[in-house]
């Protein structure tokens, strides 16, 4: 009789697990719920030119919602109108945004304010934190050392190049007999100059045009001031000192001192080594320009990479060379007020983009949940190698497989030289970021007018940075010096 029971049993445990009981035409058992069912979230994403950055987003949320059972609402608004409505939402007594999905100079005002949410360390392990490359981890997404951000995108500034060109002996016979050195990827930015001048204004690339030097950018109201730091920092960031744009005990700003000013020189004198219209060029300009052959050098973010191998209108593909940007051999020392003769090469990580988890979401869970789904290892390695979508390499693993990046139009050479320069410039332990501090946006305003002031031949480059440093010295002067000094300090990650 026990037999017969336990028979019974064992088959009514098979028909509830293989549905044998079922009619036809029923509807078969409920799936188990999903784990956010009901639950809702919104992300703000600013809409850049084509899909870039917003678009795998957009692309990943409807099977994130058919797997979670969680509603996913993403606006994206225009450049300005996003740092509007993010202002706003912080004014809210109800949280608007759960998640904001920012570049590193917006940062400041979210991270001053206390308005995200620390990464839990479950969510960590998720996104396997320790794969994420150090200087990522230790600056853009940190705070007073402190994790706040997922990384989503991974940026730094490079030189990219003709190797085909700078290979050709007749043109390395010709330079080193004009400059007395051999024709070679720039180490300085004097070098930087002298290639720039040889190349401009004859027809190098054999299509019949003149070629030019380089390609920049300079438009006024882009993402130019960005650039323009980065390529400053030779001159102006000392690698004793972890402070750039102001002096952290003070915050009295040092873009006007010895070294921004040669930078600007700079700046403004390589502009006549570009195509006609390079003083209003963005970036979409720059990698136009060069890979439809017209300059013989570009500096980019990693993008240019991945643009030069995909876009049609290419034709230089696996003709790049891959470069740091230019250094210097001397470096102002904004503490002891001289300039310093050493070698001086600095890194630049402008641009990243981050996911940040408001403080105020009602729904961090799944708001922690969909942003470890779009800063995932597998994920962001894959949209790394992806054209058109500006997501650039963050993590150790994204460099692990240059075969991968065959799917862009990589060669395996190629793509490894394309990693390998990227990972040179991301092991510099001297590095400059963005200006993650409150009211970010308003110094970068002020540096844009005034810069374009000089490259319009309006002012002076010391004139133009001096009425830059006073309109800062207001900016901090309304917002607070004492906060604004200990957000500078807090934005640094050092103990001081």
């Amino acid at each position: 009789m026990k037999r017969i029971s336990i028979c019974l049993v064992v088959l009514v445990v098979l028909a509830a697990l293989f549905g044998c009981g079922e009619k036809p035409g029923e509807a078969p058992a409920k799936p188990l719920a999903r784990p956010f069912e009901g639950q809702s979230i919104s992300l703000i994403v600013p809409k850049l030119d084509a899909r870039l950055i917003r678009g795998p987003i957009l692309d990943e949320v409807e099977n994130f919602q058919e797997k979670t059972g969680a509603k996913v609402r993403v606006l994206t608004p225009g450049w300005n109108e996003t740092i509007e409505k993010i202002d706003e939402s912080l004014k809210s007594a109800d949280a608007n945004f759960d998640i904001y999905v920012v570049i590193s100079m917006w940062s400041g005002t979210l991270l001053s304010g206390g308005y995200v949410e620390p990464v839990p360390e479950a969510i960590k392990r998720k996104i396997d934190w320790d794969d994420v490359l150090p200087i990522y981890r230790n600056t853009v997404l940190s705070w007073n050392n402190v994790a706040y951000g997922l990384p989503y995108d991974g940026d730094c500034i490079n030189l990219y190049y003709r190797k085909d060109v700078f290979a050709n002996p007749e043109f390395q016979a010709r330079f080193k007999k004009k400059y007395k050195y051999d024709l070679a990827p720039p180490a300085t930015w004097k070098a930087y100059r002298d290639i720039a001048e040889f190349f401009t204004g004859w027809d190098w690339n054999g299509n019949g045009k003149p070629g030019y030097g380089v390609a920049g950018n300079r438009v006024k109201g882009d993402i130019s001031m960005l650039q323009f730091f980065a390529q400053a920092a030779a001159f102006a960031k000392h690698p004793d000192d972890p402070a750039y744009y102001f002096d952290p005990d003070t915050l009295k700003p040092r873009i006007n001192n010895p070294g921004f000013v040669r930078a600007l020189q700079v700046w403004v004198d390589t502009l006549k080594y570009g195509p006609p219209g390079m003083v209003n060029f963005a970036g979409h300009d720059v990698r136009n320009s060069f890979v439809s052959g017209q300059t013989v050098m570009a500096i980019d973010w990693a993008d240019m990479g991945v643009h030069a191998v995909n876009s049609p209108a290419s034709v230089v593909k696996d003709k790049i060379g891959y470069s740091q940007i230019p250094g210097s051999g001397e470096v102002f020392n904004a503490i002891s007020g001289q300039w310093d003769e050493r070698p001086n090469q600095v890194s630049s990580i402008s641009g990243n983009w981050t996911f940040f988890v408001s403080k105020a979401s009602k729904n961090k869970a799944l708001a922690f949940e969909f942003a470890a789904h779009m800063t995932s290892k597998a994920l962001t390695k894959k949209l790394t190698a992806i054209s058109g979508t500006a997501v650039n390499p963050s993590r150790r693993s994204h460099f692990e497989d240059p075969a991968s990046w065959n799917q862009s139009g990589f060669s395996t050479e190629s793509a490894k030289a394309y990693l390998d320069e990227i990972t040179q410039s991301l092991s510099n332990a001297n590095v400059v970021y963005d200006i993650t501090i409150p009211g970010a946006g308003e110094y970068y305003r002020v540096a844009d007018e005034f810069v374009a002031k000089a490259v319009n031949r309006e002012m002076k480059p010391k004139e133009a940075l001096d009425r830059a440093a006073e309109e800062w010295e207001k900016i901090t002067e309304r917002l607070g010096r004492d906060k604004q000094i200990a957000y500078y300090k807090a934005s640094l990650n050092v103990n001081r």
